[in-house]
């Protein structure tokens, strides 16, 4: 039960920073938080019959502006719910180039770094055997910003990472002669800004991944796939 209490406290902790820190002119930062509800959809678990669960989330992100160059980073931390005891973690950092602007329309293209990591330790995964699977690997990036507004924007990212490299850990021993899968993240966000300093954001998040076949103690695994989506909801700070 601790462990579901531990989730929030980091995006909370940043909350209060963002609400309580001294306000900067550059705002060339923007940094948030949010919270969210979604579903995971596991079509196979270690080459198992998948499932499918709900769960909660809670999460940072951050971006800065610097002449062509865009920053961005992206966590979120998730848990089953329903007694699903299941948890996922959603990194990425990147930097992309502004190779478009026109209007109110700008995009950015570049390279970022992806982190992926699922643990199960639930019934309905191996009779509730502990395992945690981890991939990792540079992702291909594309970043659209349409300023429909000086207080509404809109942005999407696509980040790809067709070679991650994975590993498995089962009994504190881990596997990681994996073959190459795939990983993949997507982000539609909208904001509005009700204050030069203040404002909110509502995003959906999206997440796919695939982590090829690999043995075990001398035994077959299968492949796992997995997607996931969770409607997120927070609140952004400039700097």
């Amino acid at each position: 039960m601790l462990k579901r209490f531990f989730v929030p406290a980091l995006p909370m902790l940043v909350l209060c920073c963002l609400l309580l820190l001294p306000h900067v002119a550059s705002a060339e930062l923007v940094a948030g938080v949010h919270l969210g509800y979604g579903r995971t959809n596991y079509s196979q678990v270690l080459g198992q019959k998948g499932v499918t669960n709900t769960e909660w989330s809670t999460g940072l992100s951050a971006k800065y502006d610097h002449n062509d160059l865009l920053f961005t980073a992206l966590y979120q931390t998730s848990l089953g719910l329903k007694d699903f005891d299941t948890s996922r973690h959603l990194g990425h950092v990147g930097v992309s180039y502004r190779f478009l602007e026109e209007d109110v329309l700008t995009v950015y293209g570049g390279l970022g770094y992806q982190l992926v990591s699922t643990r199960f330790e639930t019934p309905q995964v191996d009779d509730g055997e502990r395992h945690n699977l981890l991939g990792h690997g540079f992702a291909g990036q594309v970043v659209v910003n349409i300023d429909v507004s000086e207080e509404f924007k809109t942005t999407a990212m696509i980040a790809a990472n067709p070679w991650t490299r994975w590993s498995h850990t089962y009994n504190t021993n881990t596997e990681a002669n994996i073959d190459s899968g795939n990983a993949f993240i997507y982000r539609l966000e909208v904001m509005y800004d009700f204050s030069e300093e203040l404002g909110a954001h509502l995003s959906v998040l999206g997440n796919t991944y695939s982590v090829p076949s690999f043995s075990r103690d001398g035994l077959p695994n299968g492949e796992t796939k997995s997607s996931s989506t969770s409607v997120n909801l927070g609140v952004t700070r400039r700097f």
